[in-house]
């Protein structure tokens, strides 16, 4: 099977202006320690094709969890009796890989990275491990050393489309919308895929050229059912174009793509996420919250609660101030969790404590540490709120300067940057910003959207 075969039959990396923030679960994979083979045999695989350029999009439902932990006992016992058996550890990390994408189990891409350590210390060269080395790097934020690693990998074999995207993907997240749009560029020549094209799309969001990103979005849908995408894989490129469609302004559009998604995969629980987005907006909290209920059930992640929170907040039912208290309480222990998953919650952490006025010193801590890593649009934004929630609007303003210089149309950024405004005393700019986050895409957060209709309805 050819690299550029490989690669149609991916999935490409979740859109930074959507990624959901993961959960630290406990690593179940740890805890098999299996003494032996599991009672039946895995189903049969490649050996040698690589994973997926993909670090973040679930490719199992829940029902498949225990299949893949079977799969985890089965290769790791096998790598750990053979330890020159790279061929086993490079699949005992793509067996955490599935993991940690069914289940936001970030812990899990740790053990990932450790097991292509070894399968690489046997053989350097070996394309499947180089390649998921690359989805992991990405995936745990590590993203100077994805470009590094993908700019070796390229230098051997430049048309590499694993490596292609994980140069783009790390280049995107660090700002460098250069390197981004020379690899997607490549990519799309050497395998015109529904991943490539998702790639392509992003980019041109966050260029400010929405339309191209729309006509990418909805090519992608038909490219991937072309390719012979079903399950999870196609309810992810549905989704895509959900999001892309609902930022754009045409929220009609993104719940017939969020309905499509389920219907591919009845399990989606960020197709869920989206329909629930889209039922606050029409006021529909109670349907809204059932939807998070369905989401976090299936993968709890800190997002969804914090979310399902701001509902409970707003609907002010029997019962709901004692639900939202649980929810911001299950957010905020998350947030005292440690280790290398930390960081891969810093922005969205950062985001949330500067939104509701907790502990707005650690959201400036945590919003710098990771500008520090990748300094992109949405870094600086974060950056920028954090900033202004500690009462510094002159330097939240420079942020959100660096924020807007790439010409994103993003109502969220709006929203921030009407907020800064008003705050540096420019009422007008700001009330102007404040109304066209709600002109471009109403449906973004239901809680902010409520505070800038209430600022808007104020007197100036």
């Amino acid at each position: 099977m050819t690299a550029a075969a490989r690669l149609r039959r991916s999935v490409p990396r979740r859109p930074l202006a959507v990624l959901l923030v993961a959960v630290a679960f406990a690593a179940v994979s740890q805890s098999l320690a299996p003494k032996g083979l599991p009672a039946s045999r895995p189903d049969p695989v490649d050996i040698d094709a690589p994973l997926s350029i993909d670090a973040a999009v679930p490719v199992a439902t829940i029902d498949d969890v225990e299949r893949i932990r079977a799969n985890i006992a089965f290769w790791s016992d096998r790598a750990r009796r053979s330890p020159r058996d790279f061929i086993s550890a490079t699949r005992w990390a793509e067996s955490e890989i599935e993991l940690a994408r069914a289940t936001g189990d970030v812990e899990a891409y740790v053990i990932a990275d450790e097991a292509i350590t070894a399968a690489l210390a046997v053989d350097a060269a070996y394309a499947p491990a180089l390649g998921d080395r690359g989805v992991v790097l990405v995936a745990l934020h590590r993203f100077r050393e994805a470009v590094e690693h993908a700019s070796a990998v390229l230098a051997d074999r430049p048309d590499d489309p694993v490596a292609l995207g994980t140069l783009g993907d790390g280049a995107l997240e660090l700002g460098d919308l250069v390197t981004a749009r020379t690899a997607y560029q490549r990519l799309a020549t050497v395998d015109p895929s529904a991943a490539a094209l998702v790639r392509q799309g992003h980019l041109a969001f966050i260029g400010g050229d929405p339309a191209t990103a729309l006509d990418a979005a909805r090519r992608a849908v038909t490219a991937a059912m072309d390719e012979g995408a079903i399950g999870p894989a196609l309810a992810w490129y549905h989704y895509q174009l959900g999001e892309v469609s609902t930022a754009t302004g045409d929220a009609a559009a993104g719940r017939e793509a969020y309905t499509a998604a389920l219907a591919a995969d009845p399990s989606s629980w960020l197709a869920r996420s989206g329909l629930a987005r889209l039922a606050a907006a029409d006021g529909d909290l109670d349907v809204a919250i059932g939807y998070l209920d369905a989401a976090i059930a299936r993968v709890p992640l800190p997002e969804f609660h914090a979310r399902r929170a701001d509902l409970a907040d707003l609907r002010g039912g029997p019962g709901d101030a004692a639900r939202s208290a649980d929810d911001r309480a299950t957010v905020l222990a998350i947030a005292q969790l440690g280790g290398v998953a930390a960081s891969v919650r810093d922005r969205q952490l950062s985001l949330y404590l500067a939104s509701h006025g907790l502990q707005p010193e650690r959201a400036l801590r945590l919003a710098e540490a990771d500008i520090a890593l990748r300094k992109d649009v949405y870094g600086y934004d974060a950056l920028a709120w954090a900033l202004l929630a500690n009462g510094r609007s002159t330097e939240a303003q420079q942020a959100m300067d660096q924020a807007l210089a790439s010409g994103t149309q993003d109502a969220r950024l709006r929203y921030h940057a009407g907020m800064i405004a008003i705050a540096e005393g420019h009422v007008a700019i700001g009330r102007e910003r404040l109304q066209a986050a709600l002109d471009l895409d109403p449906t973004f957060d239901a809680w902010d959207v409520a505070r800038i209709r209430a600022i808007l309805s104020s007197a100036p």
